[in-house]
C-alpha cells in the first residue's frame, strides 16, 4: 500500500513538473508561475529571456485561451500566419490546440499572462465578441489596480 502510494506521489510530481514547465528544458528560456489552477481555470504569468524564442506549442488541455502582454513588446509566432507584434497590454485569443509560440526582441526578461478555459473543468465555447470583452475587462481591471494601461486592442486568430 505504502508502494503505491509513492509511485502515485512520484508519478504526480514528475507530471505536475512536466506540465508547470510546459515543455520547456530545466533552466530554458522561459519561466512559467502558476497564479491559478482549478479544474475550470488555469492563469500563468510567463516570462522570456532576454532576445529568446519560445518554440511553437500548443496547449490540446485548454478550450481556449487569452494572452495578455504586460511589460514590454514582444512577438507572437502563430504557427501558418505572419508574426504578430504586440506592445504591452494588448491580448491575443486562441482555441486550443492552437501552435503558437514567442520571441522577446527586448534586451530584458519579458512577462505576460495566460488565461486558459480547461476542458476538464466543463469550459464553454467562447466567441469573437466574448473574447473582446473578457480581454476589455482583464485590461480594465489591471488599469483600475494601477497596475497597467487598458486593453486597447485585440487579435483575434481566424
Amino acid at each position: 500500500m505504502m508502494s503505491r502510494f509513492m509511485s502515485t506521489i512520484t508519478l504526480g510530481l514528475a507530471c505536475s513538473a512536466f506540465v508547470l514547465a510546459q515543455g520547456e528544458p530545466a533552466g530554458g528560456p522561459v519561466k512559467v508561475t502558476r497564479i491559478v489552477d482549478t479544474p475550470q481555470t488555469r492563469v500563468v504569468q510567463v516570462e522570456i529571456q532576454p532576445n529568446a524564442t519560445r518554440p511553437l506549442h500548443s496547449h490540446p488541455e485548454a478550450l481556449w485561451h487569452v494572452f495578455v502582454t504586460t511589460d514590454a513588446p514582444m512577438d507572437l509566432l502563430i504557427e501558418g500566419q505572419p508574426d504578430v507584434h504586440l506592445e504591452p497590454w494588448h491580448a491575443q485569443f486562441f482555441t486550443g490546440g492552437t501552435m503558437h509560440g514567442f520571441r522577446n526582441p527586448n534586451a530584458r526578461t519579458v512577462r505576460w499572462i495566460e488565461l486558459f478555459a480547461l476542458k476538464s473543468g466543463g469550459a464553454v465555447a467562447i466567441d469573437e465578441t466574448a473574447a473582446r470583452e473578457l480581454a476589455m475587462m482583464f485590461g480594465s481591471g489591471l488599469k483600475a489596480q494601477g497596475l497597467g494601461q487598458s486593453v486597447s486592442s485585440l487579435s483575434l486568430e481566424p
